[in-house]
């Protein structure tokens, strides 16, 4: 499929039947929505400072998606339209079916031949032909053109523009460049050739806008005479031939290193570049920083003098990249990093001769080696040496040799690369086969400079531990291909024991596929943890351990578990603050820790607790092993916030469980009992704590019998304000729990005696007013001679009822009646309500009527409702509020009402309604 073409422009003949803006003409079959897209993509301003139209900038515009698809237009001034309005615009823009990975660059089509000058003029020509790929050439700005173009202008300018453009095709702030656009298409061609041909195609720019708001690229020109201040907020604003190169945003360092390469070759080259380095991409390349470490695998493999910065890039990508490289690429860069560490260390490319012996004591037992054509002397380094040597009492006398195959040639395993056997000899010399020239340390296998010859010393040329273990996990992921496995866990095993003897730390590796050293290493750090070689200190065993984990040769659980009981814990039991590598060994290997946590579960109670409070106690409080239950229990107690005190109650039951399960020494004979429910919720317990520690037990817990008590003690005190529901609550809780058989007597009588009285509330509560009185009758004989707590919180409910009552009549009688805690309770309650900032009118209404009804009235009650409830509450009421009690009483009643409010606010010097003597006058 070809081009679509679409010519757009004012005119008064055209695809909408009307004269003005439209297309005049079109390849038939175009989508609506890309014609509507390209329309507005299209729009044409002319910059206000130039009359003649052959002034006006040309804007070559690209995007990859309008409306779906890439396009392409060119957009020239072409002065008035048919009507005689200045403004008119020609767009000749170009459909491709889909993206583009061939021909040329959307930035080369510059004044190329096959843009139209001008709309047709005859209705018949609207229809126009697709363009084939061949029709589509490119203009001048091809790269010999552009790379002439770079070189001219400063080399941090066009790096900074090229690293600006990059971040804007990922969303960053696009880039405004002040130039005329012959000028802004040279650059956007330029920096098109420098960028990897996809991301190039990706690069949406304008060579000309009036408003850069309004172009939705990418990279966009301006006139060198815009104003350009409103932008800048908004835009990476660049005059290239007035403004400094540090105008532009500092770059990336990584995404720096790729673009001075690119602008150093230039764009003639830049493509050569691309197009090596795509064999070993992994098509999830975007940005110019994730090229970095494939532009040096490139450089790698095909120069003969590879740069540090390459080596040190390609050893951090590898390990992942191999996943898509081709194996015999990925085996070439291992052999390449090997043979620069190998030239820079002085070791041979497959092994080194054992040597170097060393004594049992710089590891408590370390590495010890032999001399050339010696044995193994040192408890450890015998047995390594013989898993080297593949013998079992080691070299007799001849030298070791071993032949790998490696790539040939510098470009590795490359079509038409050659392959060399090579044979390494305990002295580390290496000796090619026939054919073959030997090269020296400093250079590669054809006698020139080779990568030794940039690394100047062992501190930035040799591999590290990190590098030789990524390099290992390539060899694994390769299979050992090209002899990669062998040659690395010869090198990493013994650089690993001599960085350990030596003091040093852990090497990060992976584990060991070479099965004889396997198993001597796993014999001889099982041996150490037992102490055959003397009592292994902390901070050695640390690193002993690491490194075994790492290298898959974990000891067994029994030599952990001895070292933790009996090196370990005494050292933990006699310091307050352990020491790091203590702490290090608890945290990483739970056979340590368990060893250690069953030593310390023997000391005394009050010892157990002050450790466990302490910095030894938080090593054990993430353990999830039974050993370690007594250690975390008292911990937990002596550190929590207590601000989740049935999950810290819960959670302290099941560490129980846990260490009951395990079989753990020092735990305490049930999974809860007394002493524990007063750790978490302290003493003087109230309804709430009994009521969540009921719902923490579940069935199979083992309860102590003193926990029926504790609970009982929560029901046989009268609750506290507020606390009635939780009381009841608790209640009906252990009227249904499995706990209610262990209870004292005093808790089975509150049980029974409530489950009593609760049917007689419950039916006044849902009583109506015909009845009320002769429900209320039945809660006091219900009430009557029951425990004190079962009576007080029956009088609660009962208060609470009347409360709710808003017959005068009802209530008046009601108060008649009732207990004598009962009308006190009720009294107190109406007094905390009229004595809020917004007092309850209502309420004060409604004692007001019921303390003046027949049933009440000459009542010594009544006289106390007036004296001790509503008029010290009424003589600091404020004026509005006895307004609003007025209004709810009925007519009748105002009149006495207002003496009797006169009466009660006399006291403070104010007459009715707060009117008065005036404040500080004394009333006569």
């Amino acid at each position: 499929m070809g081009f679509a073409q679409l010519y757009y422009t004012s005119c008064e003949h055209g695809l909408s039947g009307y004269a003005g803006y439209q297309f005049n003409a079109a390849t038939p079959g175009v989508d609506p929505r890309v014609l509507r897209e390209v329309e507005r993509f299209t729009v044409y301003e002319p910059p206000r400072s130039r009359e003649r139209v052959d002034e006006h900038p040309v804007n070559l515009c690209y995007s990859p998606d309008v409306g779906g698809v890439p396009v392409v237009s060119r957009v020239v001034s072409s002065g008035d339209d048919p009507s005689g309005r200045p403004g008119n615009y020609f767009a000749h823009s170009l459909v491709a079916p889909g993206p583009e990975e061939s021909g040329p660059l959307p930035a080369e089509l510059w004044e190329a031949d096959f843009w139209a000058e001008a709309p047709v003029d005859d209705p018949g020509l609207s229809e126009l032909a697709e363009l084939s790929a061949p029709q589509v050439g490119p203009g001048p700005l091809d790269r010999p053109r552009t790379d002439a173009w770079v070189r001219s202008r400063p080399a941090e300018v066009v790096t900074r523009l090229l690293l600006a453009a990059d971040d804007a095709v990922d969303d960053s702030r696009p880039l405004v460049l002040v130039a005329d656009s012959a000028s802004v298409a040279h650059w956007v061609a330029a920096l098109s050739h420098l960028l990897p041909p996809r991301r190039a195609r990706l690069l949406s720019f304008a060579t000309y806008c009036g408003d850069p708001d309004e172009a939705l690229v990418q990279v966009v020109g301006v006139a060198p005479d815009s104003d350009t201040a409103l932008w800048r907020t908004r835009f990476t604003v660049y005059d290239p031939e007035q403004d400094p190169p540090d105008a532009l945003p500092e770059p990336d360092p990584r995404a720096r290193a790729v673009a001075d390469r690119l602008v150093r070759l230039g764009t003639r080259r830049a493509a050569a570049l691309w197009h090596r380095a795509r064999p070993y991409a992994s098509g999830r390349e975007g940005a110019l920083a994730d090229w970095l470490p494939v532009l040096a695998a490139a450089s790698l493999l095909d120069a003969d003098a590879p740069a540090r910065e390459d080596l040190r890039e390609v050893r951090a990508w590898l390990p992942e990249a191999v996943e898509w490289l081709a194996p015999g690429d990925a085996a070439a860069l291992v052999h390449r990093i090997l043979d620069a560490d190998a030239a820079a260390s002085g070791e041979a490319r497959v092994g080194m001769e054992v040597s170097d012996r060393r004594t049992d004591r710089k590891l408590v037992g370390a590495v010890s080696g032999h001399s050339s054509g010696g044995s193994a002397g040192g408890p450890v380094g015998g047995v390594l040496d013989r898993a080297f040597t593949g013998g079992a009492g080691g070299p007799s006398g001849a030298e070791t040799r071993a032949a790998v195959t490696v790539p040939g040639g510098a470009g590795g395993a490359r079509e038409g690369g050659g392959r060399a056997t090579v044979t390494a000899l305990g002295s580390g010399a290496v000796v090619p086969s026939a054919g073959e020239r030997v090269g020296t340390p400093g250079g590669n296998r054809d006698g020139a400079p080779g990568a030794a010859a940039l690394l100047t010393g062992p501190s930035s040329g040799v591999l590290d531990t990190a590098d030789l273990a990524g390099l290992q996990r390539v060899a694994h992921r390769l299979g050992g291909a090209d002899g990669t496995t062998e040659r690395l866990e010869h090198v990493m095993v013994r650089r690993s024991l001599d960085d350990i003897a030596a003091g040093g730390g852990a090497p990060a590796v992976t584990p060991m596929r070479t099965e004889s050293v396997r198993g001597a290493a796993r014999e001889r750090v099982a041996a150490l943890l037992d102490g055959e070689c003397g009592e292994l200190a902390p901070d050695r065993a640390v690193v002993l351990l690491r490194w075994a984990r790492a290298s898959g040769l974990p000891p067994c659980e029994e030599s952990m578990e001895r070292y933790g009981g009996v090196v370990l814990a005494p050292l933990l039991a006699a310091s307050h603050l352990p020491s790091p590598e203590a702490r290090a060994l608890v945290a990483a290997h739970p056979g340590v820790r368990r060893g250690a946590a069953a030593h310390l579960a023997s000391l005394p109670r009050e010892r157990l607790s002050a450790l466990a409070a302490g910095p030894v106690g938080a090593l054990f409080a993430n353990d999830r092993d039974g050993s370690s239950a007594p250690l975390r229990e008292l911990r937990l107690l002596a550190t929590d916030p207590r601000s989740d005190l049935p999950g810290l109650l819960s959670y302290l039951v099941s560490v129980r469980r846990e260490g009951r399960a395990a079989g753990a020494a020092g735990l305490a004979a049930h999974d809860l009992d007394e002493e524990l429910l007063t750790d978490v919720w302290g003493p003087g317990h109230g309804p709430r704590a009994a009521l969540l520690a009921l719902r923490v037990l579940r069935p199979g817990v083992l309860v102590a019998p003193g926990v029926g008590g504790w609970v009982a003690e929560a029901m046989a005190v009268p609750p506290g304000a507020g606390q009635e529901r939780t009381w009841r609550e608790l209640v009906d809780e252990v009227s249904r729990h499995w706990l209610r058989t262990r209870l004292p007597d005093s808790g089975r009588r509150v049980v029974m005696e409530w489950s009593e009285v609760r049917p007689s509330l419950v039916a006044l509560r849902a009583a109506g007013e015909d009845r009320a009185h002769e429900r209320l009758a039945a809660v006091y004989a219900a009430v009557r001679g029951t425990h004190p707590a079962v009576e007080e919180v029956a009088w609660r409910l009962v208060v609470r009822v009347l409360l709710g009552w808003c017959q005068c009549s009802l209530l008046a009688e009601a108060l008649r009646d009732c207990p004598a805690r009962v009308f006190e309770a009720y009294g107190e309650a109406v007094s905390a309500r009229l004595a809020d900032d917004r007092p309850d009118t209502a309420t004060a209404a409604l004692v007001y009527q019921a303390a003046r009804h027949q049933f009440l009235a000459g009542h010594g009650r009544a006289g106390r409702l007036d004296a001790s409830v509503l008029a010290p509450a009424v003589g600091g009421w404020r004026r509005r509020h006895l307004a609003r009690m007025r209004r709810q009483l009925p007519r009748e009643s105002a009149a006495g009402f207002d003496e009797w409010a006169q009466r009660s606010r006399e006291p403070r010097g104010r007459g009715f309604l707060g009117l008065g003597s005036r404040s500080g006058e004394r009333r006569s």
